[in-house]
């Protein structure tokens, strides 16, 4: 009964979205019709976080064997990503949009119909897969829509749409699978990503492909100093960032006082604060200087885990102040390391790009991973400080990255 109400749900919204195709498009809108869907394909892959506990009761496996559906996707995502796009480098970047929402949307329906573990896995593969290259190419055809002096407004347009879906992610899980199940918010990918198969075909333009960048060049960034320590920076505060929030459901579960109902509205402010601490990031680089606020930021950062930590088990509403505040500063410096990273390589920005993200993906990956080996060890409350020590190996990079800034400046 939930679902049908859920399918009904979607069908409503879906015929308004096919009647749209009918009018007119400008390329304003075309820009934010690709962040949007970033948005809803970013989702799957940060929804999962909220519902591990759900997954694993479902299908009888333990809370870290389903956070490796997590790593799974992170390192499909991060290798298998920029392999497919070269590989198919000779194609229409439109049909590779279309070709790339396909798999997304067979993954996500797969996702539903998979009767065990093993073939979560492979459906988490094949969205893993879709989703990658579906992002990497909004960013290509959103500037080539946009005029030549607003390409850089176009893409952080399409950046935005992928943001939100990690900031918005967990919570959304947790509300939609208490209301439908888990499979609900899987049936919702599925479906809008073969409605917007059709909006793309009928109203993005063909793009003729560009020219690939080689491997070795890609490689050759990461013998630059500077670049590997940026790259290092951002490495261990997300792994630090993943590590926890991979298994923040466990967490809170086990040694809050955070009861069932209460837990949603802690996610839901949780991804409130993700987004103002985004939010705020660009503004506060930009008044205080970039190295200056990243540091600050990474300060803040390590105090909050330490005493999120300590004072987790004293009442509800301390943890969920504690944790929002903690989610403000961890993703403060998120568009900085960004923005630090491509101010590096003027030469090649989308190459140095493409490294980032596949760091930031390892970065998941190996929190996921790691996290699970450690929740199976130990209890969960030692995720907390485990993520603090490595936020101070981030902290020392960052550091570090500050006095090179001073010097050279």
């Amino acid at each position: 009964m939930r679902m049908n109400y859920f399918m009904g749900a979607i069908l409503t919204f879906a015929f308004p979205i096919l009647d749209w195709t009918f009018c007119p498009m400008n390329n304003s809108i075309k820009i934010y019709l690709l962040s949007f869907i970033c948005f809803i394909a970013g989702t799957s892959e940060f929804v999962i976080v909220g519902v591990l506990d759900k997954i694993a009761e479902s299908i009888q496996i333990s809370v870290s064997a389903a956070g490796q559906l997590i790593t799974v996707f992170a390192i499909t995502a991060a290798i298998g990503t920029p392999i497919a796009i070269y590989k198919m480098r000779t194609l229409d970047q439109r049909k590779v949009l279309i070709i790339s929402l396909i798999t997304f949307s067979i993954g996500s329906f797969m996702m539903v119909i998979a009767p065990n573990y093993y073939l979560l896995l492979v459906a988490r593969v094949i969205m893993a897969l879709g989703m990658g290259v579906f992002n990497v190419m909004c960013f290509i055809v959103a500037a080539k829509l946009a005029p030549l002096n607003k390409r850089a407004s176009a893409i952080a347009t399409v950046t935005v749409g992928y943001n939100a879906a990690l900031i918005v992610g967990l919570p959304i899980g947790r509300i939609v699978t208490n209301a439908f199940g888990w499979q609900a918010i899987f049936w919702g990918t599925s479906i809008s990503a073969i409605l917007f198969f059709f909006i793309l075909a009928k109203f993005i333009p063909s793009f003729s492909p560009d020219g690939a960048v080689p491997f070795r060049k890609q490689i050759g960034l990461l013998r630059k100093p500077n670049i590997l320590l940026s790259l290092g920076m951002s490495f261990f505060w997300i792994l630090g960032y993943a590590i926890l929030y991979t298994y923040i459901t466990p967490f809170l579960n086990e040694n809050s006082l955070i009861h069932e109902e209460l837990l949603s509205v802690a996610f839901l402010g949780f991804g409130i604060a993700t987004l103002i601490g985004n939010k705020s990031g660009g503004f506060l680089g930009d008044k205080f200087g970039v190295p200056q606020t990243i540091l600050v930021s990474m300060v803040c950062n390590l105090t909050l885990l330490i005493s999120l930590s300590l004072f987790i088990g004293i009442t509800a509403y301390l943890t969920i102040a504690i944790l929002m505040l903690w989610a403000i500063s961890a993703w403060l410096p998120g568009p900085l390391f960004r923005f630090s990273i491509m101010s590096l390589s003027d030469e090649s920005p989308g190459v140095i790009l493409s490294l980032y993200n596949s760091i930031i993906q390892f970065g998941f990956a190996l929190g996921a991973g790691l996290g699970g080996i450690e929740i199976n060890r130990f209890t969960t409350l030692y995720l907390g400080w485990t993520a603090a020590g490595l936020v101070f190996i981030s902290l020392i990079l960052t550091f570090t990255y500050h006095q090179k800034s001073k010097a050279i400046a």
